[in-house]
């Protein structure tokens, strides 16, 4: 049964998440722990939340201390809605990614009355848009909120009713405690219905929208080849009609603020699963998300085509994976038509940013 195990660990490792699956299931009898936990992963990424979350309950209940578990039911839990649960599960991130600290106490969801606390950025930039949501509800609590987030992110958030600055070091900051942007939600009991998009914007346009916005290629800071439409079907996205290119290269967009400015003169926009999606979702925009399947981002519940976060979104997914030709179809069918007088092509001038 250890090699059946491992030669499910190959096939996920491959792609192959039928026969994975089938391996899973059979290596049970031999670390149960082990087998129900990738069996939970596979199950998760394809879509299947309810048996997930069953799998991942059974290895929990073997092993309560296994940490890929815990962080795994945790984002599946969020999928699921169930955010109280969820969100202490998804602390074992701390464990398994490179997470900010700071020489104050940590925040745990004590009374802020009275105090300065804090925030750190973590993980993606995207994730920060999507946690920035709650930072108002943390500003309603405590005498000072203060925000150290990624260069990029810094005017975008500025925004925010709080002081928000570039990540340095923060020995001579005059704060009572910290906390990480993604342990906010769990301290504050909160989900998307209590911080409801959109919660960010850009600069009014002094026009009323016109034209599609458009972003095909991920980020780099943990790349999935897979999750990005290759070149030909990028060039027939591009031939359903014109559309203003987003990326930074391309747009000339120093930061998020100036990718913000130019959304906001948009009527919506493309993009795959990329942090452009979460600027968007979090303006309140019309956006088309192109997801690729497997998927494993927690913001999405793969039994609907909406997020609960991003209310404007319609997620496009693949129905088997590799399935761009399916996914252009479906946003070919629900796109707005362009008018013939449109031209999407303003830029925001300025250098481009990582």
């Amino acid at each position: 049964m250890e090699s059946t195990f491992y030669e499910g660990v190959a096939h996920q490792k491959a792609g192959r998440l039928n026969e994975a699956e089938a391996c899973y299931r059979r290596a049970v009898g031999w670390r149960r722990d082990w087998a129900l936990g990738n069996l939970g992963v596979v199950l998760r990424i394809t879509g299947r939340l309810d048996e997930a979350e069953a799998a991942l309950r059974e290895a929990h209940a073997v092993d309560p201390n296994g940490l890929n578990i815990r962080h795994t039911l945790g984002m599946t839990l969020l999928q699921l809605g169930q955010y109280a649960e969820g969100w202490a599960m998804y602390e074992a991130r701390h464990q398994l990614l490179p997470r900010p600290t700071a020489p104050f106490p940590e925040w745990q969801g004590e009374s802020l009355r009275g105090k300065r606390i804090l925030v750190l950025g973590e993980q993606g930039l995207g994730d920060q848009i999507l946690w920035s949501r709650f930072i108002p509800l943390l500003a309603a609590q405590a005498a000072e909120v203060r925000v150290a987030v990624a260069r990029p992110l810094v005017r975008l958030l500025q925004q925010l009713p709080v002081e928000v600055f570039n990540k340095q070091a923060f020995e001579d900051e005059k704060v009572d405690v910290w906390a990480s942007i993604g342990s906010v939600p769990r301290w504050l009991g909160a989900g998307p219905d209590d911080a409801p998009a959109p919660t960010l914007r850009g600069r009014k346009p002094d026009h009323p929208p016109v034209g599609m916005g458009l972003m095909l290629q991920g980020g780099d800071r943990n790349p999935h080849p897979e999750r990005v439409p290759g070149p030909a079907v990028a060039r027939a996205v591009r031939g359903l009609r014109p559309f203003a290119e987003l990326a930074p290269e391309r747009s000339g967009a120093r930061d998020f603020a100036d990718t913000a400015d130019l959304i906001g003169g948009l009527e919506g926009v493309v993009t795959v699963d990329t942090s452009v999606a979460h600027l968007a979702g979090s303006m309140g925009k019309p956006c088309w998300i192109l997801m690729s399947r497997p998927a494993v981002d927690w913001y999405v519940n793969w039994k609907t085509e909406r997020s609960a976060w991003y209310p404007s979104a319609r997620i496009v997914r693949q129905r088997t994976p590799g399935d761009w030709a399916g996914v252009l179809g479906a946003l070919a069918s629900e796109l707005p038509a362009a008018g013939a007088e449109q031209d999407p092509s303003t830029a925001v001038a300025g250098s481009s940013f990582s």
